[in-house]
């Protein structure tokens, strides 16, 4: 007799975000290179939930010595009717020297060339949106010249 298994998670789109961010600040640090990029604003839409991200959050990544940048994004979105969110959002990036290069050039680079994911925890006290805070999320990422666009998930 064959003991049960866990169930499979999949799936489910739950939105995309678009992050308008400023140049980064380069702080440097002990475990490579820091650096803060401001985020300025935004929006964000998915079935559920649409509305825009609030200027004031930012990325505090570091560059490490394998060149994969490590993030760690704050910030915080708006839904259209007034309910706010909390993102804490973990991740990496990487990928061949070259296409990192033209990256940090600004150039447009085709997501498939890079790797960026991420997974993102959401806090509200909005009741209507209270089933947030019981979602594990994974993100695919692209990086854009003045900021970036996610697809976030949740899993099932």
């Amino acid at each position: 007799m064959s003991a049960p298994a866990p169930v499979v998670p999949s799936l489910e789109y739950l939105m995309r975000v678009r992050i308008a961010a400023e140049a980064p600040l380069t702080l440097g640090g002990p475990w490579g290179e820091r650096r803060l990029v401001p985020i300025t604003g935004g929006e964000f839409s998915g079935p559920r939930l649409q509305g825009r991200v609030l200027a004031g959050g930012g990325d505090w990544l570091v560059q490490r010595s394998d060149g994969c940048f490590q993030l760690d994004a704050r910030y915080t979105l708006e839904t259209n009717d007034g309910a706010l969110i909390y993102v804490q959002d973990r991740g990496l990036r990487h990928g061949p020297p070259k296409v990192m290069a033209r990256l940090a050039q600004g150039e447009a680079v085709a997501p498939d060339e890079y790797c960026f994911r991420n997974n993102a925890v959401l806090e509200t006290a909005a009741e209507d949106y209270a089933w947030l805070n019981q979602l594990v999320i994974i993100g695919s990422g692209m990086r854009g010249p003045d900021g970036v666009v996610i697809e976030f998930y949740a899993v099932a």
